[in-house]
């Protein structure tokens, strides 16, 4: 991508419980939770002014994972007839990458791309391009979420900025 890279921070799933806390919304699945932790780490190297208006502040996902854990924990629950509404929304997709903009606060655009990274990276760098070169957004949130073979998450975000 040709936008500079502002800062960048990674996680694994050792951070989800920590920041669970920090969002009412208690049934988003724990791949959410990393989401906001890793765009945390990219926004500690980041300059403050990259964060000054946050309307200014993009974000996109990219996982083919996305929330399938909390949507299979719908699909139990449902054999029980017992289920909490608040479960439907939190298996959408889109919570994976909507929590990080709650938590930091951030009111630009968003995009959860339900596909592995490897396939969709590129498309989520055109979009990001897109947004900054529009006005759309004067900094993107970029991040990739994967699991390994052991079934360990990991989450790597990169903030891109208008030149």
């Amino acid at each position: 991508m040709s936008a500079p890279v502002v800062a960048e921070g990674n996680v694994d799933w050792n951070g989800v419980d920590s920041i669970r806390a920090a969002v009412p919304a208690r049934f988003a699945d724990p791949v959410a939770w990393l989401v906001a932790r890793s765009v945390g780490a990219a926004l500690a190297a980041a300059p403050a002014e990259a964060t000054a208006n946050p309307d200014e502040v993009g974000v996109i996902l990219v996982s083919a994972h996305c929330t399938s854990g909390t949507l299979a924990a719908v699909a139990e629950a449902t054999k029980s007839g017992r289920l909490s509404p608040m479960r439907f929304a939190a298996a959408s997709p889109g919570t994976a990458g909507s929590i990080s903009c709650i938590v930091h606060g951030f009111r630009g655009p968003s995009l959860t791309l339900a596909t592995a990274p490897a396939i969709g990276l590129a498309a989520a760098q055109v979009v990001a391009r897109g947004w900054l070169t529009a006005g759309a957004a004067r900094y993107v949130v970029l991040s990739s979420h994967t699991v390994d073979e052991d079934g360990r998450h990991a989450v790597h975000s990169t903030i891109f900025g208008a030149r």
